[in-house]
């Protein structure tokens, strides 16, 4: 089951597979940057630093990326937070989000599993 967060709404969509994800067998956080929309990214970098401080370890692992190059299919718009655990992509934040903790619920839900 995947969580899709954008402009505040969550929906449910099936998991995602490309060759990059069958490559991640653990949990990773993914987030795509782009420096067109620097001003849309505030509330995700607060949020990755509350993160950090009760997933240090998942937000320490995390790959940022300032392309969606192979990840096309995924990744729609800038900002995005992606979690893969098990090949599986199952949590999504893209655009534009007015509170941290819209990003922080959905993260947290995804992993403490």
């Amino acid at each position: 089951m995947l969580f899709v967060l954008s402009s505040c709404s969550v929906s449910t969509v099936s998991p995602f597979k490309n060759n990059r994800i069958d490559s991640i067998h653990h949990t990773q956080i993914l987030f795509f940057s782009d420096e067109n929309h620097i001003d849309k990214e505030v509330p995700y970098y607060d949020a990755i630093l509350d993160l950090e401080k009760k997933y240090p370890h998942h937000v320490d692992q995390m790959k940022v990326y300032d392309n969606r190059k192979g990840w096309e299919e995924e990744i729609n718009t800038f900002p995005a937070l992606m979690v893969i655990n098990h090949r599986h992509v199952v949590m999504k934040i893209e655009g534009a989000v007015k509170k941290k903790e819209d990003i922080i619920k959905p993260m947290q839900h995804v992993l403490a599993k």
